[in-house]
C-alpha cells in the first residue's frame, strides 16, 4: 500500500525529488516504472512535462525505479539490469521493508547490485512499506 503523498511522512522532501525525477535544472527525461503498487503513480503527483513515465526499460532511460517482493524476483531483476539498463542510468531498487516480512533485506539487495556491478549511493523510505537503494553502474 503507497502511503501519503509526502512519502508517508518520513521527509518534508516531496517523494519525486528524493527519487531524483526532479532536479534543481528540471525534470530528468524517460523513467521506467517496473512492478509498482497499486497508487504509486498518483503518489509522484504532477511531474514536469520532461519526465516521460513508461513501464518498459529501453535505451533511453535515465533512471528505472524497480519494485520486487521476493528473492527470486530481485534476481530476476538483476539479470534484466544486466542486459538493458543503459550504462548511464540509474536505478532504485524498492523492496518490502521489514515490517512486512519479505525473504530477503536490505543487505540482500545491496549484495544482489553489488554482484551485478552496481554500486548503491543513495536509500530512500518511499513509505511506510517500501523503501529503496539507488545504483548506478560501477565506473569501468
Amino acid at each position: 500500500m503507497i502511503g501519503a503523498a509526502d512519502g508517508g511522512g518520513y521527509s518534508a522532501t516531496p517523494l519525486p525529488r528524493k527519487l531524483g525525477l526532479i532536479t534543481a535544472k528540471g525534470g530528468i527525461g524517460e523513467v521506467a516504472i517496473l512492478g509498482e503498487p497499486d497508487g504509486f503513480r498518483a503518489l509522484l503527483g504532477e511531474l514536469p512535462h520532461s519526465v516521460r513515465l513508461g513501464s518498459r526499460l529501453g535505451a533511453g532511460a535515465t533512471l528505472a525505479i524497480c519494485f520486487v517482493r521476493t528473492r527470486a524476483e530481485l534476481a530476476s531483476l538483476m539479470e534484466l539490469l544486466g542486459a538493458q539498463l543503459p550504462l548511464a542510468a540509474h536505478v532504485w531498487v524498492v523492496h518490502p521493508k521489514a515490517a512486512r516480512k519479505p525473504d530477503f533485506n536490505q543487505n540482500d539487495v545491496r549484495d544482489a547490485g553489488l554482484v551485478a556491478g552496481l554500486v548503491d549511493y543513495k536509500v530512500c523510505a518511499v513509505d511506510e512499506d517500501w523503501s529503496g537503494l539507488k545504483f548506478a553502474w560501477r565506473e569501468r
